[in-house]
């Protein structure tokens, strides 16, 4: 071993935990091959909210929030987890916070700092354990499966693949059209993999489907434009600029630069989404942290995950900071298990991740080709694996019943994780205290319960004359 090998080894204990410098790098070549999808999908999603001529500053943003991340996690907690924009709460910022709430992207960024800070002060005290306990299973287990149906939705709708209808709330979109067709082989090619247990599925899904959109639309003309994008690579919104560029990183900082004062209407909205962004955010961290913690193997002899806690407050780090580069909430990705599956067990995965989110920040114009056509097998997958965290509910509990059901509903059809969240705690709150267990029901869930019921009072016009 050379003295720099040597080095990297006692720095992120590789031979310690049973790796090497190989498997590390490779386990973060394959992690990033597995989640940098992201790098399409979140300036996607983004782009509705803040613009589609913002494309290449939300990618930029996007690979920026990564690569620091990354590096703090690696460097700093050394543990095997890789960071980025995580998907359910990107959706949620673009089409609850600024399309359905009113709120502008920049106010967006300001919840999303806000409920990064707030994490942060949790993780650093005793009260974010407190909290994560405080808040029953049902909930939290019926949040995240919320979510994945929720993205699901927001997937099909931008492909395409189901629109508004008259008759009902949704139906089957021109399924016939070319582009729209390309979202189905998408999701067919993806689910296909999937199926197989191949660890690249998304990648390869999104791959073949921009290949074969791009020569579709190049010699026979296919073109599909829905809600006002086209959906076939290298047609229309989607054209060729370029391959290569130098990042834009016009929405560094504009967070604090672009902010305006909004109405007093808005503010049970503003904490809500704070809230829930927050609530949302602790789940999904400690759920992935500990279940890649115990799958890489880095547990002690009193079975504590190694660098658990530096961890935490990373990953609250990482939202902080991926506000100001200007995307939404910063999170840790299951992705992160493929590379593990290769050997990985340290921070090295992590830094070798964040290094190629760095690399592919120069090439926007290359993922700026790629449609919602082409990404919508991964909002699939991804929705499908958090819809299953459905099995642990205890179904024969009435109570448990009602609630999830409310929970998941409200965010896949309403289109909103706060009101999925909202009445998800108002019908489990309502069903303890018609079963006589109104004592079981925690000091956090009272306050979220009375949150929440202003929020809907408000909002929904019940006191019209607090209405401005």
């Amino acid at each position: 071993m050379s003295d720099f090998s040597i080095k990297v080894d006692e720095f992120f204990h590789i031979t310690e935990r049973g790796s090497s410098f190989r498997k590390e790098i490779m386990g973060g070549v394959i992690t990033f091959l597995a989640m940098f999808y992201i790098l399409a999908v979140n300036p996607d999603l983004l782009s509705k909210a803040a613009g589609a001529e913002y494309f290449g500053q939300l990618m930029a943003a996007t690979a920026l929030a990564a690569f620091f991340s990354c590096l703090l996690m690696g460097l700093y907690a050394n543990f095997p987890v890789a960071l980025a924009p995580g998907m359910g709460i990107n959706a949620f910022v673009a089409f609850t916070v600024v399309q359905g709430m009113g709120f502008s992207y920049y106010q967006a960024l300001l919840i999303v700092l806000i409920s990064g800070i707030l994490f942060f002060v949790l993780t650093i005290t005793s009260f974010r354990s407190k909290i994560l306990t405080s808040i029953p299973a049902v909930m939290r287990l019926s949040i995240t499966a919320g979510i994945g149906f929720f993205i699901v939705v927001v997937g099909l709708f931008n492909a395409g693949i189901i629109e508004h209808a008259d008759g009902s709330a949704l139906r089957l979109g021109a399924i016939a059209s070319p582009g729209v067709a390309l979202g189905l082989i998408c999701i067919i090619i993806t689910l296909a993999l999937w199926f197989r247990n191949r660890w690249a599925a998304v990648l390869i899904g999104v791959a073949i489907t921009t290949v074969l959109g791009y020569i579709g639309g190049a010699v026979f003309g296919w073109d599909t434009v829905v809600n006002g994008a086209s959906l076939i690579p290298g047609v229309g919104t989607a054209a060729v600029t370029g391959v290569v560029n130098t990042p834009d990183f016009g929405l560094f900082g504009a967070v604090f630069l672009n902010l305006t004062e909004f109405q007093t209407a808005l503010w049970p909205a503003f904490i809500v989404s704070i809230l829930s962004l927050l609530i949302v955010d602790m789940f999904d961290t400690t759920g992935t942290l500990l279940g890649i913690g115990q799958y890489a193997g880095i547990v002690d002899e009193n079975g504590n995950i190694d660098g658990n806690e530096r961890a935490l407050k990373a990953d609250s780090v990482a939202t902080i900071f991926g506000a100001v580069a200007g995307t939404s909430t910063t999170t840790s990705f299951i992705e992160s298990s493929t590379g593990i599956a290769a050997g990985a067990k340290t921070g090295l995965m992590t830094v070798t991740v964040g290094i190629l989110f760095l690399i592919a920040m120069f090439f926007a114009p290359i993922f700026s080709v790629i449609t919602s056509a082409c990404t919508v097998g991964a909002l699939f997958i991804v929705g499908v694996i958090m819809v299953s965290s459905m099995k642990e509910i205890e179904w024969t509990n009435p109570v448990n019943m009602a609630t999830a059901f409310v929970t998941i509903f409200m965010m896949g059809l309403d289109g909103s994780i706060t009101e999925g969240i909202a009445f998800g705690i108002l019908t489990y709150v309502l069903g303890m205290l018609m079963t006589g267990k109104g004592k079981e029901i925690t000091k956090m869930m009272w306050v979220l319960t009375v949150v929440f019921v202003v929020y809907l009072i408000i909002n929904y016009g019940f006191l019209p004359s607090l209405q401005v």
